[in-house]
């Protein structure tokens, strides 16, 4: 009869960073010459993509880090994500939303025992569904001590299903630039009934020809009495786009239901308040300017704000409700974008998106000074420019010795920014970390296409307003294929 085993340690729930370590720990054995076994299923699936056997450390236990295999599982968003609501020919689409792809593992675990190589026992399934995201953690977070900033803690009134929001999350970016939302100078905590976002604002600044999007993790962290869980706050029901002028004066209100025609999901119709699960944990918006439908966007708009509003049940009186069954307050932290016009110069707008370090997307554009330079590495051969099969010797002028059979050539670019602010930095040092990284040039032969790229710059030097005033940043990049060409 062999112990029963069990685990001490696993990933965080409800989900964890796969760059970095993911750790279950399994104990119970007791007998020398017996070993544990781990297996490791996508979640639907019978076959596992991972069976590990390991002998018990000197406390009986054994530690098994996963992350290697979680990251053979995901894949980063697909490159033409920023361009969400454009199709290949860059005509606007009906989806401006999209759930979660390749970058997100639902996964669960069996273990058992095994002696000389046998399996002492069948595998006991584990009933917990782990989730795990393509971002990355310090080496230190074990597990992720970093996931409830992206999860909206809220609690319950009992008997009313009505929603206190304990803390709101922020969404899946490197942006750290908040304000609070008192401090917006515009009439945000009015309209509608207001829009208030007590963990502050996030601001981004944007030019009108912009491609951009932003990712939230979906589902809540619900404290208090479990009876009224259900009734609490579900998912994002719908975004709140509100249009600013000059003056502070929201004039415009628009509506995008967090539903399944519209990209988005999992609910049908807005109102349906639907708890998100799998791919549907995670939504991102299309949330520039550019990606805005035509003609939406004024001209007059000199600021925007992208509000996550919450379902609550029709039965609650308490919670302030623009469009039942609809929250005013944001659970999720609203997005303010700050819509900059294009600068009176001759360079062309690169706009740089990335992979972030939560594993979605955040962009930036640099406005200043761009350069191409052409870098050709030729392979030759020196070939006799006479014919020795001929009756006699001669030598055309135009006989080429030197010859080219192939050459490898790429082409290197150089971008720079504007003045930048503090935050703005450090958004950029967030895309010289990446190891996915496009460019989308405003002319030319790549222009409005997002192309891969690799930054070849070796450093990034920290600047700060206090430390530097005025300051501007360059990279350096290559396209991430080489340009193909003949032979001589």
């Amino acid at each position: 009869m062999h112990p029963t085993v069990s685990t001490s340690q696993t990933p965080k729930l409800p989900f964890d960073m796969a760059y970095g370590q993911n750790i279950i720990t399994l104990e119970g054995i007791t007998g020398n010459q017996m070993k544990y076994a781990l297996q490791i299923f996508v979640l639907g699936n019978t076959t596992p993509i991972a069976d590990i056997r390991q002998t018990p450390n000197r406390f009986n236990r054994a530690i098994f880090d996963i992350q290697n295999i979680l990251q053979t599982q995901i894949q980063p968003t697909e490159n033409n994500i920023d361009g969400l609501f454009y199709n290949a020919s860059f005509q606007q689409q009906n989806q401006r939303l999209q759930i979660a792809n390749g970058e997100l593992i639902q996964y669960q675990i069996a273990y058992t025992t095994e002696t000389n190589g046998q399996e002492d026992d069948p595998f006991f399934q584990d009933p917990t569904i782990y989730t795990c995201i393509g971002g990355s953690k310090e080496y230190w977070q074990v597990p992720y001590e970093e996931g409830n900033e992206f999860i909206a803690t809220l609690s319950g009134t009992v008997g009313t299903g009505c929603t206190n929001i304990i803390s709101p999350a922020r969404p899946l970016s490197d942006n750290t630039w908040t304000i609070a939302d008192t401090e917006t100078g515009d009439n945000l905590l009015t309209v509608n009934g207001g829009y208030p976002s007590p963990g502050g604002i996030d601001v981004q600044n944007v030019y009108r020809g912009d491609q951009c999007t932003k990712s939230f993790w979906q589902t809540v962290n619900r404290q208090g009495n479990p009876a009224v869980a259900n009734a609490d706050v579900r998912g994002i029901e719908a975004f709140i786009i509100l249009q600013a002028n000059a003056n502070g004066i929201i004039f415009n209100t628009s509506t995008i239901g967090n539903v399944q025609a519209n990209g988005g999901g999992p609910n049908i119709t807005i109102g349906q308040g639907l708890i998100p699960s799998g791919n549907n944990n995670v939504i991102t918006i299309a949330s520039g300017p550019a990606n805005f439908p035509q003609g939406i966007l004024s001209s007059a708009t000199t600021h925007y704000y992208i509000v996550p509003v919450a379902y609550t049940p029709p039965t609650c009186i308490e919670d302030e409700q623009s469009q039942t069954p609809i929250m005013n307050e944001a659970a999720w932290r609203i997005q303010r974008y700050n819509v900059i016009d294009e600068p009176c110069n001759d360079y062309d707008h690169i706009q740089f998106a990335w992979l972030n370090s939560e594993g979605y997307r955040d962009q930036f554009t640099f406005t200043k000074k761009n350069e191409k330079k052409i870098n050709t590495t030729r392979n030759n051969f020196l070939k006799d420019v006479g014919d020795f099969n001929q009756t006699t010797y001669d030598v055309n002028k135009q006989s080429r010795g030197f010859t080219t059979y192939s050459q490898n050539i790429k082409e290197v670019w150089q971008a720079m920014s504007g003045y930048m602010n503090d935050k703005e930095a450090e958004l950029l040092e967030s895309m010289f970390k990446s190891p996915s990284v496009n460019v989308r040039f405003s002319t030319g032969e790549y222009a409005n296409e997002w192309i891969p790229i690799n930054v070849i710059s070796s450093s990034y030097t920290q600047k700060t307003y206090r430390k530097d005033r005025l300051f501007q940043y360059t990279v350096d990049y290559k396209l991430a294929s080489n340009i193909k060409s003949q032979r001589g």
